[in-house]
Protein backbone atom coordinates (compact mmCIF):
# COMPACT_ATOMS: atom_id res chain seq x y z
CA UNK A 1 0.00 0.00 0.00
CA UNK A 2 0.97 3.21 -0.67
CA UNK A 3 1.20 6.52 0.68
CA UNK A 4 -1.01 7.92 -1.94
CA UNK A 5 -3.58 5.02 -1.35
CA UNK A 6 -4.22 6.21 1.96
CA UNK A 7 -4.82 9.63 0.67
CA UNK A 8 -7.20 8.87 -2.18
CA UNK A 9 -9.46 6.74 0.38
CA UNK A 10 -9.12 9.69 3.02
CA UNK A 11 -10.53 11.88 0.52
CA UNK A 12 -13.31 9.46 -0.74
CA UNK A 13 -14.16 9.03 3.31
CA UNK A 14 -14.02 12.57 4.23
CA UNK A 15 -11.73 11.72 7.15
CA UNK A 16 -8.80 10.29 7.79
CA UNK A 17 -7.70 6.68 8.54
CA UNK A 18 -7.08 6.04 11.99
CA UNK A 19 -3.52 4.71 13.19
CA UNK A 20 -5.51 0.66 13.47
CA UNK A 21 -7.08 1.17 9.38
CA UNK A 22 -5.20 0.23 6.13
CA UNK A 23 -6.41 1.03 2.39
CA UNK A 24 -6.84 -2.22 1.22
CA UNK A 25 -7.42 -2.50 -2.56
CA UNK A 26 -10.28 -4.92 -3.49
CA UNK A 27 -8.32 -6.32 -6.79
CA UNK A 28 -5.18 -6.72 -4.59
CA UNK A 29 -3.95 -4.32 -7.72
CA UNK A 30 -1.39 -2.21 -5.82
CA UNK A 31 -1.49 0.63 -8.61
CA UNK A 32 -5.13 0.45 -9.36
CA UNK A 33 -5.64 3.69 -6.64
CA UNK A 34 -9.17 4.11 -8.42
CA UNK A 35 -11.23 5.59 -5.14
CA UNK A 36 -14.00 2.94 -6.16
CA UNK A 37 -10.92 0.17 -5.91
CA UNK A 38 -10.19 1.08 -2.32
CA UNK A 39 -11.61 0.11 1.15
CA UNK A 40 -10.89 0.47 4.60
CA UNK A 41 -10.12 -2.03 6.58
CA UNK A 42 -8.35 -2.46 10.13
CA UNK A 43 -4.82 -3.99 10.05
CA UNK A 44 -6.63 -7.08 11.99
CA UNK A 45 -9.21 -7.44 9.24
CA UNK A 46 -6.22 -6.93 6.63
CA UNK A 47 -4.45 -9.25 7.54
CA UNK A 48 -6.93 -12.12 7.66
CA UNK A 49 -7.79 -11.49 4.32
CA UNK A 50 -4.19 -11.74 2.79
CA UNK A 51 -3.12 -14.39 4.52
CA UNK A 52 -5.93 -16.45 5.29
CA UNK A 53 -8.09 -15.56 2.23
CA UNK A 54 -11.65 -13.80 1.73
CA UNK A 55 -13.88 -16.77 3.44
CA UNK A 56 -12.15 -16.45 6.66
CA UNK A 57 -12.30 -12.80 6.89
CA UNK A 58 -16.24 -12.91 6.64
CA UNK A 59 -16.22 -15.70 9.30
CA UNK A 60 -14.55 -13.61 11.16
CA UNK A 61 -16.89 -10.52 10.61
CA UNK A 62 -20.09 -12.88 11.17
CA UNK A 63 -18.04 -13.94 14.26
CA UNK A 64 -17.82 -10.64 15.79
CA UNK A 65 -21.18 -9.37 14.42
CA UNK A 66 -20.09 -7.40 11.67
Amino acid sequence: MTRYSRQVLEKKLGRRLGPNEEAHHKDHNPDNDDPANLEPLTIREHNILHFKGKNALYKWRKKMGR
